[in-house]
């Protein structure tokens, strides 16, 4: 409160020393653009909540395994006003940090579209990949530098014998189920017919 009004007064019009509250207002400033800072050059949004970041994008992040060293990534984009590009990034299932595997500086099928955005799409396939789990997350840059992450999904990607194993498994129970089925049939004891019951 001001002492000559009684309402309250402007920080420099306050009891405080010119100094001090020139020092205050310096420091807030400072506070603020350190935070402004640290926070515009992030990517890790995502961590937040990584399930909820799949829906991102559209349709979010779809994968086509195409083989085990080939995984086909797709996602689109219906506002991209500051855009500058994208980037492909990837870390193994139980790691914490991801690798940037391509950029738009150096792939230019992940440059903007225009602002009213596009589709993309991107093979990783020459990468080292092999099989396992993968998660892949798509960086939106924009023309600031600013790096936001924008979705990401989890792809597994099975071995040749895995493959192989699992088709050998499907036919056996396919093999049982008709088996139990053809002999349900021959073991029944009540026939009918259109005619009705046939003995």
């Amino acid at each position: 409160m001001h002492e000559c009004t009684g309402r309250a007064a402007p920080l420099a019009d306050s009891c405080y020393p010119k100094h001090t509250w020139q020092a205050i207002a310096r420091a807030k400033k400072a506070r603020k653009e350190r935070r402004a800072a640290e926070g515009s050059k992030q990517v890790d949004a995502m961590r937040i909540d990584p399930q909820a970041m799949e829906m991102g994008a559209g349709g979010g992040l779809k994968s086509k395994v195409l083989g085990e060293d080939e995984i086909e990534l797709r996602w689109e984009t219906a506002d991209e006003v500051g855009n500058a590009g994208f980037l492909v990034q990837r870390r193994q299932g139980g790691q914490s940090d991801f690798e940037t595997i391509a950029s738009f500086e150096n792939f230019a099928p992940l440059k903007t579209k225009g602002e009213a955005g596009g589709q993309y799409v991107y093979l990783d396939s020459e990468s080292g990949l092999r099989p396992g789990s993968w998660v892949y997350r798509i960086v939106d840059c924009d023309q600031s530098g600013t790096k936001s992450a924008m979705c990401q999904k989890l792809v597994e990607i099975e071995s040749g014998e895995e493959t192989t194993q699992t088709i050998i498994v499907g036919v056996f129970f396919a093999a049982i189920a008709a088996a139990c089925v053809g002999a349900g049939l021959f073991l029944d004891p009540i026939q009918t017919t259109s005619a009705g019951r046939g003995f």
